[in-house]
């Protein structure tokens, strides 16, 4: 009784894996974007950048001297303590306004890095339903021919037909069984991809809601204020700018403030005659200015972010009409492939379900001979296999569309 209930629990446990394994399109997503490697890496970046925008108040490093020795006098032991500080008042702004623009550009690349794995995501699961949609298909084709070559097989012993028809119906069924594994192939080769981009250790499985078309809403083209990738390309710019006032910036001296404090051995205060000891210490302190006087690098630097901010603005102008082409061209696909999906299912899918069935009854009563019935049978299954292409083509576009405006 006891190894019953063992063996119970075991299968029941393997049932409810291998369904969890089964994901609807929204899971698939979240879990790739939870555990995708790219979109922890990217992650890791922001983190990066929000810790150096801490990083725009930086004073350089506090000087701290010690001298020691015969400087004022034939006294060996005067020592004195010197502590500086450099203060690069004209970089701290824009430093700060460099560190923003960083920070806002590495969470625009997150974001666009997870637009493009969602886009992933749903291109390969929407292509795995219509595999598994073909494969239904061919099942029914399978199960088609395999009559078909009962009957020939039957009628060729009884003498009714010739080896031809016999032959035919066996290479009909061959052929299908053959359609069968290479879509069983691309099925495991699309599950695998899918596996990747979730990124995790079992071959992941999609739900058996079967293809079905994506819910869409109102075409609009609002691809170029809404594009993660424009938007990252567009910040792009503004980081140039950032960096050119940067460098703009070390044009102008920094300040420098420094307090000594010092002994000067037997030195002698002439209003009193008082002679100083090791134990008199004498402060002050300092104030500097550092100019730079070799511009050229100065210079160079500055232009040099001037190009790239040209630069950027140029790749930001090329982008915006790139994905503006993209989403009238997704639009127009997105149309054809909608027009082509009404006309399938108003005429042709009726249609092929018309000349399938009167095939098959027109065979089995002796109308027509196996050539008609297979050029019957073969346009009604190409009208299906037509539907099932333009109805993945239609969703692929739909898919196109929202990866070009940012939807998740």
């Amino acid at each position: 009784m006891r190894i019953l209930i063992i063996i119970t629990f075991t299968l029941s446990s393997l049932v409810g894996l291998g369904q969890s394994n089964k994901l609807t399109v929204q899971q698939a997503i979240d879990v790739a974007l939870k555990n995708n490697a790219g979109i922890k890496t990217v992650a890791y970046e922001v983190e990066s950048q929000r810790q150096l925008k801490k990083t725009g108040f930086d004073l350089p490093k506090t000087s701290v001297s010690l001298q020691y020795g015969q400087y004022n006098s034939f006294v060996k032991n005067d020592n004195n303590i010197t502590i500086a500080q450099s203060i690069p008042f004209a970089v701290w702004g824009s430093q700060v306004s460099l560190n923003r623009s960083l920070l806002a550009s590495s969470e625009l690349k997150k974001a666009f890095t997870e637009n493009e794995l969602v886009y992933q995501v749903k291109q390969v699961y929407y292509q795995l339903a219509f595999v598994k949609a073909r494969h239904e298909l061919l099942l029914q084709q399978d199960s088609i021919y395999e009559g078909f070559l009962k009957s020939a097989s039957l009628r060729y012993k009884t003498g009714e037909t010739k080896l031809l028809e016999q032959a035919t119906a066996e290479t009909q069924r061959n052929e299908v069984k053959n359609q069968l594994r290479q879509n069983e192939s691309t099925a495991t080769i699309l599950r695998t991809q899918l596996q990747t981009l979730l990124n995790s250790e079992r071959l992941p499985d999609i739900s058996e809601n079967g293809l079905t078309e994506i819910p869409f809403d109102v075409l609009q083209d609002t691809a170029l204020s809404t594009n993660p990738f424009l938007s990252y390309v567009r910040q792009q710019v503004e980081v140039a700018k950032s960096l050119k006032k940067v460098e703009t910036a070390k044009f102008a001296p920094d300040l420098s403030i420094g307090y000594f404090n010092q002994t000067l051995i037997d030195a002698i205060d002439f209003e009193n005659g008082a002679v100083a000891s090791s134990n008199t210490r004498f402060t002050g302190f300092q104030v500097g200015v550092s100019i730079p006087l070799w511009f050229i690098p100065h210079q160079g630097r500055v232009k040099a972010a001037e190009f790239n901010r040209q630069a950027a603005e140029s790749n930001y102008t090329n982008q915006q009409k790139i994905i503006q082409g993209q989403s009238q061209q997704a639009a127009q696909l997105y149309g054809k492939n909608r027009n082509s999906l009404e006309y399938y299912r108003s005429s042709a899918l009726p249609n092929a379900e018309l000349i399938l069935k009167q095939s098959q009854i027109a065979f089995r009563g002796g109308e027509i001979g196996y050539a008609e019935y297979l050029l019957g049978v073969r346009n009604a299954i190409s009208i299906k296999e037509g539907y099932l292409q333009t109805l993945s083509d239609y969703n692929q576009s739909i898919i196109y569309i929202e990866f070009l405006s940012g939807t998740k």
